[in-house]
């Protein structure tokens, strides 16, 4: 995507399959995502960083394999990207 997406999601990516997590150390990546479009402009830097640090702390307890650092990245993924134009909104299954 970006280069501010690519370092995000690769510090993510390394703290699901177990290296020390730190909040703080998510916040710019965040941010920068931000400013480049890649992450939605309405949700909030430091509370971003703190929740994909949770995250990915939470897997550390299962001993993550390839399947569960997959799925906490497209939780991750979906959740942080802005929605996409036409995309539909009303909720229940798409058809």
């Amino acid at each position: 995507m970006t280069p501010a997406w690519d370092a995000l999601i690769g510090a993510f990516e390394r703290a699901v399959g177990g290296a020390p997590v730190d909040a703080s150390a998510f916040e710019p990546l965040v941010s920068a995502a931000i400013s480049d479009g890649t992450v939605d402009s309405e949700l909030d830097p430091h509370r971003t960083a703190r929740l994909l640090a949770a995250l990915a702390t939470g897997t550390h307890g299962i001993g993550p394999d390839d399947s569960d650092v997959a799925t906490a990245l497209m939780v991750a993924t979906r959740w942080m990207h802005p929605p996409r134009l036409g995309a539909r909104r009303e909720s229940g299954p798409a058809v």
